[in-house]
């Protein structure tokens, strides 16, 4: 059974002072079924139900009422704590390169940062964003998040995450064009892929589907592009499930397909991972996209 994990704690106390999962969720800077994730597993670990649900919002169980002080008692210690750290930090100076493809760079990080900014205001992070994996032995780069596992023995790995894939359209163009039933479906639908890059057909092939470029009607080798693409309508594309949640527009389609998972990495140079202040940031990153 897993542990009992700081985050729920968190959610559980904003989503009670809020007693709402979409207003916590703006508070906390998350999203919706993160926080009901969150509270499921509190629950399951628990054994017991935190609050009642109504169409009037989320009110706290006798069960909830009684965990509530001594979890937001341990909300404000833990806060304190990262002040007390984060004024023992003060020394630190200087900046922190990390390098992103462009889908980490705008989807994920831009919250990670700032949230790093206000900890600990004293360090610069620089942000290089490229689909080209950054040259690590070469220091064109602190910290690397990629979609890969690296494999030179002179590199520190650390593996984040897996992914979810899913298929996806904009509600509108599926009101328009129908929703697809299978993956032979997909063939009467404008799809968004790829235009040379082809490590995502070949992903696609291991789910016994054949496609090459000229399926895609829509071809970029842009990730966001494709997102935006669907977002406005344009067609389906393949993208990872936090960002199709993220967008009230978007929709999954064929939720059980087998898509591979992509498997998210930090990764670093062994000369450099116990650098004050590489290691506060390696850190910082692993606690933010864990889970």
């Amino acid at each position: 059974m897993n542990q009992l994990r700081w985050e729920w704690l968190q959610s559980f106390v904003v989503v009670a002072k809020q007693g709402s999962l979409s207003r916590a969720a703006i508070e906390l800077q998350s999203s919706q079924p993160t926080l009901s994730r969150h509270m499921a597993a509190l629950e399951q670990k628990l054994g017991v139900s935190l609050f009642d649900r109504s169409t009037q919002g989320l009110k706290l169980t006798a069960a909830g009422e009684k965990l509530i002080e001594s979890s937001s008692a341990m909300l404000q210690s833990a806060q304190q704590f990262q002040r007390i750290a984060s004024g023992e930090q003060e020394s630190l100076s200087g900046s922190i390169r990390i390098s992103a493809n462009e889908v980490v760079g705008l989807y994920y990080l831009p919250l990670v940062i700032t949230q790093f900014n206000r900890q600990y205001p004293q360090l610069e992070v620089e942000i290089d964003i490229s689909n080209s994996a950054t040259s690590i032995n070469k220091r064109d780069t602190d910290i690397a998040l990629r979609m890969f596992r690296p494999t030179q023995p002179d590199l520190i790995a650390k593996k984040l995450k897996n992914i979810n894939l899913h298929f996806s359209a904009s509600r509108s163009y599926l009101r328009e064009h129908g929703e697809p039933h299978c993956i032979d479906d997909l063939r009467q639908h404008r799809l968004i892929g790829f235009d040379r890059d082809l490590t995502m057909l070949k992903a696609l092939e291991e789910t016994g589907w054949q496609i090459t470029p000229a399926d895609f009607k829509n071809r970029t080798d842009s990730l966001a592009m494709q997102i935006e693409l669907a977002r406005q309508g344009a067609g389906i594309c393949v993208t990872h499930q936090p960002i199709i949640e993220r967008y009230m527009e978007l929709q999954i389609i064929l939720a059980n397909a087998p898509i591979p998972k992509l498997e998210f990495w930090l990764v670093c140079h062994a000369d450099v991972q116990h650098n004050q202040k590489i290691r506060l940031m390696m850190d910082f990153l692993t606690s933010s996209f864990d889970g």
